[in-house]
């Protein structure tokens, strides 16, 4: 199984990177991403003005650097599958083959959570240097930094990994959907907006979704008290709701994926191509 991974996560570097040197891939890989918040930043200092919260300015910073892990784990598991199949025509292969399907997508899209620590850091650097966003006073709680990411990115694979086995029964235009949910986790997760601007049935969603836990975490560890306006849960129920929720969507997960195999393998979905 190491074996298996660590040779996906090979063949997901030289694929995103179209066999570029590691350094001009890491380079390219970086820009989108962290301009993208910077913009977003910078929109709302142009809009506000002097009249802009530096607590939310802090909220609106830390939210946006670590969505970069959902946009491209989450996006990228899906896109998994549709490249395979649609592009390189080698999906009937690799997914008969005696390697889990897990094991498959979390090699493939482990270049991508690289690029997000980077692109994350570098961004909070950004803020911090350019902006001039305070860190935490009291010093980054780097223990919680680390240890709410590594439950953030087992949630985040388990509903990349749904969003995988989404695409096995999604016959064309299934990049569209990985997008899409990626843009809506955006929204009720809590990235730019508190959970209080949000209507109760969409908070709702978003409170049952770990991304959203760990947003406030990080931002209590990096940012302090100040930034945290996602959520009024104390750290202990963050923790608690961080643990619970990435365990429940492992289950969905599990069962998902069952389902989802089974169907595609009974429309005969894993040999077919549309040629699109």
């Amino acid at each position: 199984m190491l074996r298996a991974f660590r040779a996906h996560s090979k063949l997901g570097w030289d694929l995103e990177g179209n066999w570029a040197p590691a350094w001009l891939y890491v380079i390219f890989a970086l820009i989108p991403p962290i301009f993208g918040v910077l913009m977003l930043v910078f929109m709302y200092r142009i809009v506000m003005g002097d009249n802009g919260s530096p607590d939310y300015l802090a909220f609106l910073l830390a939210g946006s650097a670590s969505f970069l892990f959902v946009r491209l784990l989450l996006a990228g598991a899906g896109m998994v599958v549709v490249e395979d199949r649609e592009h390189y025509k080698t999906f009937r292969y690799i997914y008969t083959s005696p390697i889990p399907f897990p094991v498959q997508i979390f090699g493939r899209v482990a270049p991508k959570t690289l690029i997000a620590i980077f692109g994350a850091v570098l961004t909070i650097w950004a803020g911090h240097a350019v902006l001039k966003v305070t860190l935490n006073p009291a010093g980054i709680d780097w223990l919680t930094v680390v240890a709410s990411l590594a439950l953030a990115i087992i949630g985040m694979a388990s509903i990349g990994w749904m969003l995988a086995s989404l695409m096995l029964v999604i016959d064309r235009m299934g990049w569209i959907i990985a997008e899409g949910i990626a843009g809506l986790l955006f929204l009720i997760t809590g990235a730019i907006f508190p959970m209080s601007l949000l209507p109760a049935p969409v908070a709702a969603i978003g409170k049952s979704i770990p991304i959203t836990y760990w947003m406030d975490l990080w931002r209590l560890a990096i940012f302090g008290k100040a930034a945290k306006l996602g959520t009024t849960f104390t750290v202990d129920k963050l923790w608690l709701y961080l643990v619970l929720t990435t365990i429940l969507w492992a289950i969905i997960a599990i069962v998902w994926y069952r389902i989802a195999d089974k169907l595609a393998r009974h429309w005969g979905k894993i040999e077919q191509e549309t040629f699109y």
